[in-house]
Parts: structure tokens; sequence; C-alpha cells
């Protein structure tokens, strides 16, 4: 879930708790929304630079390495924490209580009642720069003699390759079967304009309808072209959506593939934390520079998953990879962070029309005038260069398209900044002198019962007008597109006809307008992995009482100060704070430490308590133990004071 909805979703008590942090507070005053100042850089580094030594930083960071957007339990966090840090789990739930205050963690209830946290999808590019930078610089000065590259072929940017799959969806819409299946004629021949593979997208363990019959890169194809609203699905069809389109094509390429770049990270890439950390850091490199492929390693032992990924971003023309000194390296071809402001520019690419009809495309060409050249020509190569060419055929789908001959030259001729060349423009008119000679029009056959019912009918003013030509002396021919005026002005006249299969078959398919297509979260043909959306959100932040339960019941005097206490009291102190996962305070011969509890060991009427030093105290210096302390035994009369340490719970006040 990203971060809009998720503040969306916040009951107004944790919202106004986020909007008074003094952090937030002036700029929410001023009128920004509050989504907007939690997902803004400024907002992200104050926040860290506040609360850089504290214990909140220090789990947020602990979530986004091994958790990234994938929603957790807090248990499963404490667990992982109290093996590889010196968090105890009570320093856990408050800190991560503190991280739901500021409005970085986000919580949901499942239908049952257990907790799910996160952190929003899109906050993930917020925060790995700021918390787990890449640590490695760019390879500086490289021989390119040196490299040994490992693409085999040439691969079109992803924004390209979809483009061509759209357009195919245009020609020809998906339709099921009456088995509610795609016809496998319809796979193959949209398969075909594709070169990603199933092998190369296996790294997403993608789940969708079908998965038997359609492979894994047309789903990705009908996904996002949903997602885009590109595709629009109604009835029993997929099809382009004209308002969908036009807003696509209207993007430049490169705003085209980051956008896509940023739903594959959030969407696909978003199940494996790993995969997420490295195409968010990817964001944060230098285009065209080399870099080692272990620099992407930042959550250390999962370097199989960033290997398959960069192999995929390679596939999809986005980036370069090759060896250089037995050592993997790669490139980003492009950049694509969204923060980088997207300025189109005015130039387009050049078109270059040939004497023989052949239309060469210069890489920067725009996407809509790649889709014009699809309806008009013919493809001939999809490289850097994509080359056209002009042909009879083409120019009858293009006439079809509703390309008249001069529109058809209008945009040649805008596209190279210069008149057709002489033989091609007399070509186009050859072509297009024999088309529209003759035309197939959708008609319907009105039929009467006899000729006086037909004259009546013929005297109708407002029907007289919808009648295109009369047949013998009872019938007439009407356009269907006037079918359901004529029907209803029969019925008017008191003539009402009897109902037929089209009356039957009119509304099976019904395309929704673009105006009501359901929110893009909600659109997709691709199974969503973690989709907390379908949980409430969490409806308040925990108090003292629920993060540390019976805790109004115990003395006052536990959390105080160490003290010196019966064996049974303190055994029944140690016993809470093994509850709570809290550590103590122990006093041991002259010196104070802490401790962190995790089990009492009873035998007979002695007892000892099994557990791991934190810290020692002495009278000169303080020792701090890691995590990785060993356990140890203290018996009871080892305990001279003991306390219990509680971290401080008022940034969490509710009321």
């Amino acid at each position: 879930m990203n971060l809009l909805l998720s503040v969306q979703r916040l009951p107004d008590s944790i919202r106004r708790l986020i909007a008074s942090d003094p952090a937030v507070k002036l700029r929410h005053d001023q009128g920004e929304p509050l989504e907007a100042i939690l997902g803004s850089r400024k907002w992200a580094e104050t926040w860290s630079r506040h609360h850089s030594e504290s214990q909140e930083l220090r789990v947020l960071r602990a979530i986004l390495m091994n958790f990234a957007s994938v929603p957790f339990e807090v248990e499963a966090l404490s667990k992982l924490m109290e093996r590889t840090s010196a968090f105890t789990g009570a320093e856990i739930r408050v800190a991560v209580t503190k991280l739901r205050r500021s409005g970085i963690v986000y919580a949901v209830r499942k239908a049952w009642g257990d907790q799910l946290l996160y952190l929003p999808n899109d906050s993930i590019t917020l925060w790995q720069p700021l918390l787990l930078p890449v640590t490695g610089n760019s390879i500086g000065e490289v021989n390119e003699r040196e490299v040994s590259y490992s693409a085999r072929e040439f691969r079109l940017p992803l924004s390209l390759e979809l483009l061509s799959v759209w357009h195919e969806i245009a020609i020809n819409p998906i339709a099921w079967t009456t088995k509610g299946t795609i016809h496998r004629t319809e796979v193959t021949r949209l398969i075909r304009k594709m070169l990603l593979s199933e092998r190369e997208l296996s790294c997403l363990s993608l789940a969708y309808p079908q998965q038997d019959r359609i492979p894994p890169q047309l789903a990705l194809a009908l996904d996002l072209g949903l997602h885009s609203r590109v595709l629009n699905k109604a009835g029993n069809e997929i099809r382009i959506s004209a308002k969908g389109l036009s807003n696509w094509l209207a993007l430049s390429l490169l705003e085209a593939d980051r956008r896509l770049y940023a739903h594959l990270s959030d969407c696909y890439g978003a199940i494996n934390p790993a995969i997420h950390l490295a195409t968010v850091s990817i964001l944060t490199l230098n285009v065209m520079e080399w870099y080692r492929d272990d620099i992407l390693n930042i959550t250390s032992g999962r370097f199989e998953a960033i290997n398959d990924w960069l192999e995929l971003l390679q596939s999809m023309g986005w980036l370069e990879r090759g060896l250089l000194h037995g050592n993997s390296i790669f490139r980003i071809k492009q950049p694509f962070s969204l923060a980088v402001e997207n300025q189109p520019s005015d130039k387009q690419g050049t078109l270059f029309v040939q004497p023989d009809g052949e239309i060469l495309v210069p890489p920067e060409t725009g996407l809509k005038e790649r889709w014009v050249l699809s309806e008009i020509a013919e493809l001939v190569t999809a490289d850097a260069v994509f080359v056209y060419r002009l042909t009879r055929s083409s120019c009858i789908e293009a006439c079809n398209a509703g390309y008249s001959k001069q529109s058809l030259i209008d945009f040649l001729e805008q596209g190279t900044c210069s008149p057709l060349p002489e033989s091609v423009a007399r070509m186009i008119e050859d072509w297009y002198a024999a088309l529209g000679k003759a035309r197939f029009s959708e008609v319907l056959l009105l039929r009467t019962d006899n000729a006086t019912t037909a004259e009546k009918l013929k005297n109708d003013p407002e029907l007289a007008e919808k009648l295109l030509e009369q047949v013998g002396d009872r019938d007439f021919i009407i356009e269907a597109s006037s079918y359901k005026h004529v029907h209803a002005r029969l019925r008017t006249i008191g003539f009402p006809p009897l109902e037929d299969q089209r009356d039957r078959m009119g509304d099976q398919v019904e395309i929704v307008p673009d105006s009501e297509v359901e929110d893009a979260d909600h659109l997709g043909w691709i199974y969503k992995r973690n989709a907390i959306s379908m949980f409430e959100a969490d409806r308040s932040l925990p108090m003292a009482e629920e993060l540390f339960p019976g805790l109004s019941d115990i003395p006052a005097t536990w959390l105080l100060k160490p003290r010196t206490y019966h064996l049974s009291t303190r055994k029944e102190l140690l016993q809470q704070a093994i509850n709570w996962k809290a550590s103590v305070q122990v006093e041991q011969k002259g010196s104070t430490g802490l401790f962190v509890p995790n089990e009492l060991r009873v035998e007979g009427a002695k007892w000892s308590v099994i557990g791991q030093w934190r810290q020692k105290f002495s009278d000169d210096n303080i020792i701090t133990l890691n995590s990785h302390a060993e356990n140890v035994e203290v018996s009871a009369d080892e305990m001279e004071g003991v306390m219990i340490v509680l971290p401080s719970l008022e940034e969490i006040e509710t009321n």
C-alpha cells in the first residue's frame, strides 16, 4: 500500500498526533497535505537528524533491511532483532509505536484481530538513501575493450515492447471463449510481439488467472496495460481505452519507462526485500557509469535475487551487464528516479523517409509518433533504429484506421521536416486512388408484414429520416447505429417490434467509461502479494498498559531505582521483566549492570536467572557488550538490587 492511501486510512486521532509533531505542524498548519509532508525528503532528513541516536531510527533501519515494504508482525521483528542486536523486545515494541506516532510505520488489523505492520511501498525510496545508502562508487574510467558484455542481442526498452503488444490488442481486442479462457491463437499472436521470456521473468514468481495458458510475459503486458489505463477490461473483452492510450502516448519515452520501472519495483520487486532495496538503490546511481554488482547487496546474503533482478532489467533494455577483470558489473542506460522532473523536449526524433518507402525511426522518436507509424506502415526491423516500410497493404490499413491520403502525407512531412521524396508521394497517390470506391457498412433490415404497414412507417416524419432505402414493397435498410432509436419509435407509433436475438445479446459486453473505472490500486491482471488494503487500519496506538500488560498492578518502586527485595519478590520482579522482554538494572558486588533475563531456573528452594549482560558498570568505566554475548546464569543471591528498565513512553501518549 502506498503512502497516500495509508495516510488517508488513518483514524483522526492518530492523524492529529502525527500533525502535532514539531517537524510536521508548521507545514501542515500552512495547508500542506499530511501525505505530502510525510513523503518529502526534507521532512525525512529532518526526522533522521533529530533521531540520529534514537532507538526508533535503529529499529527503522532493521525494518527497512529485513522487510522493506513486506508486512510483518512485531513479534517477528522482535525475534530477529533480539537475535542480531542488543535490543530487548520491550524497546522494540515502544520504538515501533513511536514510529507509528511519527507517521513512518503503519498498522492494519486482520479480521481475526492480529496486527500487521508495514512501511508504505513508495516510502522505501525515502528511507533507503538515508539509512541504507549504497556505499560503493562507480568504477571510474573503464576501457570498453576490457569489458566482456553479457548481452547476446539488443533489447528494446520495456515501453516500446509493450507498445507493440498493445497495438495488437487495438487491432483485435482480446475476447474470452465460452469457457472463460483466452484462445491459444490469441496468446500466440501477442507473444510474437515480445522478446521477454518466461525464464527472464521467473524471479518475480507472478501469480495470475489462467496461468496454465498465459505465459508470464503476456500477463505482465496485460497487467501493466490495465494499471496504466491503456487497456480496459469489461464484460468478456480486454480492449484499448481511447482516453488512457491518449494519455500514455503523451508521455516521453523516458517518463513512460520511469513509470514502468516504479510499478515493477513497488508491485513485483516489493515481494522480496533484497530486490526492493536494490531497485531503489539503482535510482541513486549515475547513468552510463559502471558499478560492481555487489554494491546493491546492502542486506547481505541475498545476492542471487539481486543477480536475477539485474538480468531482468537487462532484458527490459534498461541496463547493460558485463565482466571486468573477473567482476560482474552493470550500468544503467537512463535515469529512473521519479523525483527527477520530467521535462519533455519540444524536439522530436526526425524521421527519415527513403525513396523506396522505407522510414527510419531514431531512438528519440516519441510514443505518439511510433503509434501512428504502426498504423500506417509495416514494421521491418525493431532495433535501436526502427525501420518501417510503406506498402499498398499498409495504406489500406491506414485508410481503414481513418487516415486520409493528405493526413498521411502531412504526418510524414512533419516528421521529416521536408517534402516527401517524389517517388514516395507518387506511390501514396497511386495506392490511395483505388481506396474508398467501395465499402462495407453495418446495416439492418427492417421487415414489415405487408406493404400497408411499410407505407405507414414511411409516412412517419421522425422514422422516415432513419430509413436509408426501401427494398421491395415492405422492407427497409437502416443503419445499425439507429437500431435503438427506430426500436423506440416503432413502440411509440403503435408497431412494437418482436424481441429478437439482438435484444437478448445487446448487454453481454459493456465497455465501462474511463471515468467509471475503479481505482488503479485494484486494477490489473496479476494477483497482488501482501495486499493489506483489504484489512482495516488499526484504529489506535497502544497505551502503556497494552505494551506492558499488568503495568498498573506492580509496585511503582520496581521501575524507580534498584532496591534490595526479598528473594520471592525479586523472583516475581524478574519474571515480570521476562514477560515484558525488558532489561533489568542489577547491583552486584558493588557494581551495576544492565541484564536481559530470558528464563528462570528453579531447583527446589533455590533459583537463578539465565540471560545476557548488555552493560556492566564500575566506578571507572562502562563496558558495553555486543548482541552476541553468551547466556550466563546468575543466582538469586548475586542480585543485591534490581529494577525493571522500561523505555520512555512519553512520546506515545494519545490523550
